[in-house]
């Protein structure tokens, strides 16, 4: 499954001297964990994330302090470009949604803009991944059964069942192309795992 099938199309994006309390705001708003940062060609240029926000409010509270604070120490940044990520990890449209998910993981990242060149058309989160985990066993049935059907690979009728993300597939046991069957099983969103049980279908005389 492409990257293209399940990112969001309108992303919310900020420009670099965008202050920091209008990111804020915008993440709170809209229920996201980064804001992809844009120039005036909506070229990418880093990308600001709740990680990015939170230092921000580990600074010591001045009153707390014996000897006050000179007036230049404890600056606050005031825009995005102050704590924005430059060094931006992104995919294409045409990336599999599996290499999205292993950058995710491997980097310990949430979100990942999806660029066409240098310019954002995508975004894609954890929540994106996680929505097609969760997609229903009878539309995974269905799926499994199309791709089977397009492919010539005949199955018997009611040959395939799906519960919780598990396939069980009943296949011919002579048949030369079983790995082939569990191959399109599990390139289908949802699935988690595919069990094949052999059995003997009679042929036509």
């Amino acid at each position: 499954m492409k990257v293209a099938e399940v990112m969001t199309r309108q992303v919310i994006t900020v420009r670099a001297d965008t202050g920091i309390k209008e990111a804020a705001r915008l993440l709170v708003e809209f229920g996201i964990s980064a804001l992809p940062v844009v120039d005036r060609y909506e070229v990418l240029v880093g990308i600001v994330s709740e990680a990015d926000l939170l230092p921000l409010e580990t600074r010591p509270d001045p009153r707390s302090q014996a000897t006050p604070l000179a007036p230049t120490a404890g600056r606050s940044p005031k825009t995005v470009a102050e704590v924005m990520t430059r060094d931006v990890l992104t995919v294409s449209a045409g990336s599999e949604i599996s290499q999205a998910a292993r950058m995710m993981l491997d980097d310990g990242i949430k979100t990942i803009p999806v660029v066409q060149g240098r310019r954002v058309v995508g975004i894609v989160s954890r929540r994106d991944l996680v929505r097609i985990i969760g997609r229903r066993d009878v539309d995974i049935e269905d799926e499994i059964e199309h791709r089977m059907s397009e492919l010539g690979l005949g199955l018997a009728r009611d040959a395939v069942r799906v519960a919780a993300g598990i396939a069980t597939i009943r296949v011919d046991a002579e048949a030369s192309r079983r790995g082939l069957a569990e191959s399109v099983a599990l390139a289908v969103p949802g699935v988690l795992e595919v069990r094949l049980v052999a059995e003997t279908i009679p042929r036509e005389r």
